[in-house]
């Protein structure tokens, strides 16, 4: 795309080359590099029209940029687009550039947990079928910025993109499926992620139904066979409707769990190693095929495909050593943390198992309910040492301890406390679970874990 169309389709004012051309989109300067656009946003800490010139510097050719602030001029050869509002032009250029792929299919993801892990199996499936034709969503590029950002790098050899589509607020995933326009939506589930923000799990469940609002007679909607707000996600979907999670359906006959080497599959008469342990990643890998088949993969690639998956960093990921470390510290829900306990409660060790809980965030007044729920599952799971970073986990630990729970469960207010005690207590053999929201970052913690030898 060309400066001079960009300047089009966003009614922007162009200074500079308008042959200028652009291949990506970038809102972080410091990625920047030869081709790129680089839309500068303003966040809540930084300013992106303060990094123009770094950007063209770094090989940006084009800027779009807001029209109110006092703005470089462009070098020779590089553009300005001058525009009233950098974000809303960037979900334009990306609805638009999207609307010119009339071959693409676009699958979207989206659910309160998984969604990452299963956009990685599909991802897995497709590169196999169909190699460099397929764009996806990058790390967790799944906004309101990051989904527009991604389609900006559709190219006309793409046939397929699979994004992932998160939301935090009300309209943001009407505004996602209008800008991607999937045929295949896929919901993995709906839990209790950002109900501080949406106030209830049924306004969750109307929020995540919008992935459908661009939906038509020929698109798929895909979504757990037990899902309880299936019904209520399904309103008014014209189109065909494909479920997973069920044993003895779909070709899926049976599984040997093998801890942290996964589980052995036996799908439509192929054994297949699956490295990702927990039998929420079953789940995952569930709607991820139900997907695949949908695109008309052939088996052979879906059976390849889930033997090439490997875990994403802090998602599920199992780091095997003289103490085997589970590092899933992306996000935490009280459905997300009981899965993960769940998967360590499956999993055969010598040693004692060890559970590091980090802060639950935008659970807004259920806060306490789902730090109840969280510390009775403790209490279910019995593991042998907890260690709670935030004081507002202290309602896990009486909740825990209401429970029967029969471990040490301590807390603390700084990380650092928790590595001194960890560095103390851990032996080889022992199994530790890290879990919290992005924000408590307890991947810090690794090196800890990591450093405990085999005598």
């Amino acid at each position: 795309m060309k400066a001079d169309g960009i300047a089009k389709i966003t009614n922007g004012l162009l200074v500079g080359n308008s042959d200028a051309e652009v291949f990506r989109g970038r809102a972080d300067s410091r990625l920047c590099r030869t081709g790129d656009l680089f839309v500068a946003l303003e966040g809540e800490r930084d300013d992106g029209n303060l990094y123009i010139e770094s950007a063209w510097e770094l090989g940006a050719e084009v800027a779009l940029a807001d029209e109110s602030k006092s703005l470089p001029m462009p070098p020779d050869s590089k553009a300005l687009i001058m525009v009233s509002d950098p974000l809303h032009s960037l979900q334009c250029l990306a609805s638009y550039h999207r609307s010119k792929m009339s071959k693409l299919k676009v699958v979207g993801i989206t659910g309160s947990n998984g969604k990452t892990t299963t956009k990685e199996i599909l991802a897995a499936i497709l590169l196999d079928w169909k190699g460099d034709s397929i764009l996806v969503t990058e790390g967790n590029y799944n906004s309101d910025i990051g989904l527009p950002l991604t389609l900006l790098s559709l190219g006309t050899h793409h046939e397929i993109s699979v994004l992932e589509m998160g939301m935090n607020k009300r309209g943001e995933m009407a505004l996602l499926a209008g800008i991607a326009r999937p045929e295949i939506g896929l919901i993995t589930n709906i839990g209790s992620a950002h109900l501080g923000k949406l106030g209830s799990v049924e306004a969750l469940a109307a929020e995540k139904r919008n992935i459908f609002s661009t939906a038509r007679p020929n698109s798929v909607a895909i979504m757990n066979e037990n899902e309880l707000w299936k019904d209520f996600l399904l309103i008014d979907f014209p189109g065909k409707v494909r479920f997973f999670g069920e044993w003895g359906k779909n070709g899926w006959e049976s599984y040997e769990n093998k801890g942290t080497d996964g589980f052995v599959l036996l799908w439509n008469g192929r054994h297949i190693d699956f490295a990702l342990a927990g039998y929420h990643n079953l789940l995952n890998a569930m709607g991820a095929v139900e997907a695949a088949d949908a695109l008309g993969v052939p088996e052979e690639s879906i059976a390849r495909g889930l033997a090439a998956v490997r875990s994403v960093f802090n998602r599920s990921e199992i780091k095997n050593g003289p103490v085997v470390l589970i590092r899933d510290a992306y996000n935490a829900n009280p459905e997300s943390f009981m899965a993960a306990l769940d998967m360590v409660s499956t999993i055969r060790i010598k040693g004692r198992r060890v559970v590091v809980l980090g802060e639950l965030l935008e659970l807004g007044k259920h806060m306490n309910e789902a730090l109840n729920m969280v510390g009775r599952a403790l209490a279910r799971h019995d593991p042998d040492f907890v260690l709670l970073l935030g004081d507002s986990l202290g309602v896990v630990k009486e909740s825990a301890l209401v429970a029967g729970f029969g471990g040490a469960i301590n807390l603390y207010s700084e990380i650092d406390e928790i590595s001194k005690a960890l560095s103390r207590y851990l032996k080889s053999g022992d199994l530790v679970l890290l879990k919290g929201s992005r924000g408590s970052a307890l991947e810090r913690l690794s090196e800890t874990i990591e450093k405990v030898d085999s005598n």
